[in-house]
């Protein structure tokens, strides 16, 4: 039988989600709420439960039948933009919710210590919601806009 330090050898940075994932899933099956988000130092994920509370529902999925009426509407995958570095956020220009966005479109610069460094679009999308306005102090990591992906 491996050890906990033996097993973790042999995770990879994947395996480690996989599990966070798994926890979460676990979670939002025995919690009233609906979703749960969590944000860690390079990566944010959102549990959206649909439907009603199963709590001591299995994680094994199985196809429901669609039944007419049952349509939800379809949440598009979003990525959050964070702060690479302390200092004093500036946009590019001002940001709106439903503003297009392409893969590496300078988004705005963060100034320290007389260095700018920019902030740059990981993905085509469209700006969801800014989190922090023009002029504002950054901390490492902060989130400072949400894209939709497309």
């Amino acid at each position: 039988m491996a050890t906990h330090d033996e097993t973790t050898e042999l995770l990879s940075d994947t395996d480690h989600v996989l599990g966070l994932l798994d926890d979460l899933m676990r979670l939002a099956d025995g919690s009233p709420a609906v979703t749960i988000e969590v944000e860690a130092d390079s990566f944010a994920v959102s549990v959206t439960r649909r439907g009603a509370a199963r709590p001591d529902a299995s994680l094994a999925t199985t196809e429901r039948p669609a039944v007419a009426g049952d349509a939800q509407p379809t949440r598009q995958p979003t990525q959050r933009v964070h702060a690479t570095t302390v200092g004093i956020f500036s946009p590019s220009k001002e940001w709106h919710a439903g503003d297009a966005v392409s893969r590496g479109d300078i988004l705005g610069g963060i100034k320290s210590l007389g260095q700018v460094a920019k902030i740059v679009a990981p993905a085509d999308g469209e700006v969801r919601e800014v989190l922090v306005a023009g002029g504002a102090p950054v901390e490492y990591g902060q989130p400072l806009l949400v894209i939709t992906l497309h």
